[in-house]
């Protein structure tokens, strides 16, 4: 069941060509959601199965990956593309909410129960966020003027480099186990 969790964890959003940024960061919503739904499955269904823990952590890298393109680049282009910037400041709120549970979930023994009500109270934030920014964020900044395909063009350059970043320090902890032993 975790073999799901995988791709979806480390495949860029938009693959293949996306329209423009509010594409781009629909699709990575989606990967997140699902990810958050299987998690969901894991706590209903099974009790303390470690596989919910290697979704859980595929979650939060999804989450991570997200929020480091939204708050470096998508937040700003928002706050400036729009006069009132209420609807930012909601969505950045959510991501500080999400990062608190996650540092919760980190210190927790995945066999507590308390893990698993942290891992659910990650999916509903996940939901929360993603209705949030495409109900109300994504239609009034398309209204804007924005220039989506710019944005999505800085989102994929930043995406790039996320994933090279993550890609090195997979290296570097690979050496430094294989040292070890």
């Amino acid at each position: 069941m975790t073999t799901a969790a995988t791709p979806a964890a480390t495949a860029s959003p938009c693959d293949s060509p996306c329209a423009d940024a509010l594409d781009r960061l629909s699709l990575g919503h989606e990967q997140t959601r699902a990810l958050a739904d299987e998690c969901r499955r894991f706590a209903h269904h099974v009790a303390c199965d470690p596989a919910m823990q290697d979704v859980a952590e595929a979650l939060c890298r999804a989450i991570h990956r997200m929020a480091a393109l939204e708050e470096e680049l998508f937040f700003p282009a928002a706050r400036a593309a729009l006069e009132a910037s209420a609807l930012v400041d909601l969505a950045e709120l959510e991501h500080a909410t999400a990062r608190q549970i996650i540092r919760q979930l980190r210190r927790t023994d995945p066999r507590e129960p308390r893990y698993e009500a942290l891992v659910l109270a990650l999916t509903e934030c996940v939901e929360r966020h993603a209705r949030h920014e495409q109900a109300l964020l994504f239609p009034r900044l398309r209204e804007s003027g924005l220039d989506m395909e710019a944005l999505d063009r800085q989102l994929d350059e930043r995406l790039a480099l996320h994933d090279d970043e993550v890609s090195q320090t997979e290296e570097r902890g690979g050496r430094e186990r294989a040292a070890a032993h």
